[in-house]
């Protein structure tokens, strides 16, 4: 029999999905992906199968990413998520079917229209900008602390050191003043759908 019980998520990310359950406020910012918060099981499996793991490894942490959606639920008072994304993640094809990347951004628009999610758009045509470094989250704690997740190819870290959050800070803060207002952002977003269509 399956333990039900049993974590299905990445022993090394554990310790940032836990950080994730109790936090009020994330802020993420991803350059080349959807976030793992908001992605179909079909486009979660197929960036996960992209890569180097097992079958039966992409099949579990496929199953722990949307379980950690969960949080996002309405009434479930889990955190408000502000998700800025290079609009490079809505035009790059993931797996071979078009329709996945439509749904994923049909799934994208339903978060964003509902109020679940603040969803901002760096348009193609912005300058270089202090994302171009990579993907990152901040989570703010009810305690009124904060910490981050950064990513990149080698390893994922948490830091908690003032001095690394004041940085993450500020490039989240020129981020935003690159990103589109929620309108535009949605309308941008709306027509990178239809183009998947």
């Amino acid at each position: 029999m399956p333990d039900a019980g049993r974590r299905r998520e990445p022993v090394w990310f554990r310790p940032w999905v836990d950080l994730e359950r109790e936090a009020v406020t994330l802020r993420s910012f991803e350059l080349a992906w959807v976030p793992g918060l908001l992605q179909t099981e079909a486009y979660a499996r197929a960036t996960l199968a992209g890569g180097m793991l097992a079958a039966e490894a992409v099949d579990e942490f496929t199953e722990a990413r949307i379980a950690r959606q969960a949080i996002l639920a309405p009434g479930e008072g889990g955190p408000l998520l502000v998700a800025v994304l290079d609009e490079g993640v809505l035009r790059r094809r993931v797996g071979d079917d078009r329709a996945l990347m439509a749904a994923q951004l049909a799934c994208l628009l339903g978060h964003a229209e509902a109020g679940t999610v603040q969803l901002h758009i760096v348009p193609a045509d912005a300058p270089s900008y202090p994302g171009l470094d990579g993907p990152f989250t901040i989570a703010d704690m009810p305690d009124g602390s904060r910490v981050a997740h950064v990513d990149s190819a080698a390893q994922a870290q948490i830091l908690d050191q003032p001095s690394d959050l004041v940085n993450l800070e500020r490039r989240w803060e020129r981020i935003r003043g690159e990103a589109l207002p929620r309108g535009r952002s949605l309308a941008l977003l709306r027509e990178a759908e239809a183009a998947w269509t």
